[in-house]
């Protein structure tokens, strides 16, 4: 399972739960800048680089529907400007309205670029993850009993705490049971970090977890799909059978590699 590549007639769809709590104010491990802002710009960069893979000279193909949901004080899609309020858009859609487009300079260079960006740093309240994880599966349902040939959704979670609002692990397994043809839904999770403490990529048990909060995300985790755990031997990182598409105390780099592991899709040219 899990081998239907993606293109206009079995489009992909990702889901970003983003943690917008007060603690994602804190400092990304080794960094000045915050967890909220470092994961904003991962999730930017790779919404861009998706829309330039679905790009076909002119035209802008529909491989993939996107949902951003922000939870603290509840949950909510968190896409801004003319997207505001809705949960999937297609590619195609978001490439025309992105909230802003922002100068950046390009490092060791005067050149600078305009980048888009569809998401900014928040960071504020609680941390009540379960409500975006129920918020998602309220749609997700649909999506995948109208695209049961397709490759099933993928959900990726970024948080810092632990779910303020009840244990969830109940939501995320059925969140989890959500299904196409290919096969279940896919709900990876990534922690991260204001310390340089060493990484835990992709486990395939919890014995090395040592916090309650590390084991509940482990055990909220789904599978890497063959294709996923060949992207991760690539960027060489050491995987075993039945890793999960898990990562503890991650700092600005592990947060790039798990968007480049966890959204791994072969995409057709169709």
């Amino acid at each position: 399972m899990y081998d239907q590549p993606i293109d206009r007639h079995h489009p992909g769809c990702i889901v970003f739960l983003l943690d917008q709590s007060t603690s994602m104010r804190d400092s990304c491990a080794g960094t000045r800048s915050s967890k909220a802002a470092a994961v904003a710009q991962a999730v930017n960069d790779l919404v861009r680089n998706l829309v330039l893979q679905c790009q076909r000279g002119e035209e802008i193909r529909d491989y993939y529907e996107l949902a951003f949901i922000g939870y603290a004080a509840g949950a909510r899609p968190a896409w801004g400007g003319s997207l505001k309020d809705q949960q999937l858009v297609p590619i195609s859609t978001i490439a025309d309205y992105p909230l802003r487009m922002a100068t950046e300079t390009l490092p060791g260079s005067d050149l600078s670029i305009d980048r888009p960006v569809w998401v900014d740093p928040v960071a504020n309240g609680p941390t009540q993850m379960t409500a975006a994880i129920d918020l998602a599966g309220s749609f997700l349902v649909d999506w995948a009993n109208g695209h049961q040939q397709s490759f099933p959704p993928i959900v990726l979670n970024f948080s810092d705490g632990e779910s303020t609002d009840g244990d969830p692990r109940p939501i995320a397994e059925q969140l989890r049971g959500i299904s196409t043809a290919e096969g279940t839904l896919l709900l990876f999770n990534i922690n991260l970090s204001a310390d340089r403490g060493e990484p835990i990529e992709y486990p395939n048990s919890a014995a090395g977890l040592h916090s309650r909060y590390a084991r509940c995300l482990f055990e909220m985790s789904s599978r890497l799909t063959p294709y996923m755990m060949n992207a991760a031997s690539g960027l060489g990182i050491p995987v075993q059978t039945g890793a999960r598409g898990f990562v503890f105390n991650a700092d600005p780099t592990k947060l790039t590699e798990f968007l480049n592991v966890g959204t791994q899709v072969s995409v057709l040219d169709r």
